[in-house]
C-alpha cells in the first residue's frame, strides 16, 4: 500500500529528478545565505519558462518578468535596491525591443521605443509631475 501511494504521488508530481537534471514543470526558489529570497520562478525541463522574480539581498525586488526558453520576453520591470522602479519595458532576450519607461527617483522620466537596444522614434521627457517637457525624435 505504501509503495502504491508513493507511486501515485510520483505520477501526479510535475517535477522529477533524472540523472541530476530536472524535467517537467517546477517552481524553484533560491535563497541568499541570510535566508532572504534571491529568485523564484518556473522551470520547464530545466529552462526558465514563465514568470520570475529576482531580489536584492535586503529583500527588495530587483526585477520581474517572463522567460521563454531561458530568454527574457515581454514586459520586464527593474528596481533599485530601495524598491523604486528604474526601468520597465519589452525585451527579446537581453535586448530592449519595444516600449520602455525609464524612471528617476521612482517616477517616470523618459518614455519611448527601443529597437535592438537602440532608441528609435519619438521619446518624451517628463517632469516630476508627469508632464511632458521635451520631445526628441530618433531615427530608425
Amino acid at each position: 500500500m505504501r509503495v502504491l501511494i508513493l507511486s501515485i504521488i510520483l505520477l501526479l508530481s510535475s517535477s522529477f529528478l533524472i540523472k541530476g537534471n530536472e524535467t517537467g514543470k517546477t517552481y524553484k526558489k533560491h535563497y541568499f545565505q541570510n535566508g532572504n529570497m534571491e529568485k523564484e520562478g518556473w522551470l520547464d525541463n530545466g529552462e526558465k519558462n514563465g514568470y520570475w522574480i529576482y531580489y536584492y539581498e535586503n529583500g527588495n525586488k530587483k526585477s520581474e518578468g517572463h522567460y521563454s526558453n531561458n530568454k527574457k520576453i515581454e514586459w520586464w520591470i527593474f528596481y533599485n535596491n530601495k524598491g523604486n522602479k528604474t526601468n520597465e519595458g519589452h525585451y527579446s532576450g537581453k535586448i530592449k525591443n519595444g516600449f520602455h519607461h525609464i524612471y528617476e527617483n521612482g517616477k517616470p522620466k523618459f518614455a519611448g521605443h527601443f529597437k535592438n537596444d537602440i532608441k528609435v522614434g519619438t521619446w518624451v521627457t517628463l517632469n516630476s509631475k508627469g508632464e511632458f517637457i521635451e520631445i526628441i525624435e530618433y531615427g530608425e
